[in-house]
């Protein structure tokens, strides 16, 4: 039964792995995981900055999103 939860358990993650590739979304959660784990430390005295940096990230990955989106819709009207 315990072995059964945890192959549960693993194949959900990877299955929101494979959601955050999808949604390009992979480089901000390794950014955030890493600032929440191996790089406390830093994190909590340049938290400011940290943040930014994560916001900057996400943003990026909007604008793709836009982008992505406008290429769809042009290629579909022409």
């Amino acid at each position: 039964m315990l072995t059964a939860c945890l192959s549960m358990m693993l194949h959900l993650l990877l299955l929101l792995i494979r959601i955050a590739m999808k949604l390009r979304l992979s480089i901000p959660l390794v950014y955030l995981v890493l600032m929440l784990t191996a790089f406390r430390p830093w994190y909590r005295a340049h938290t400011a900055f940290a943040d930014g940096i994560f916001l900057a990230l996400v943003g990026c990955t909007d604008l793709s999103w836009i982008i992505s989106c406008v290429r769809f819709v042009k290629r579909g009207l022409a």
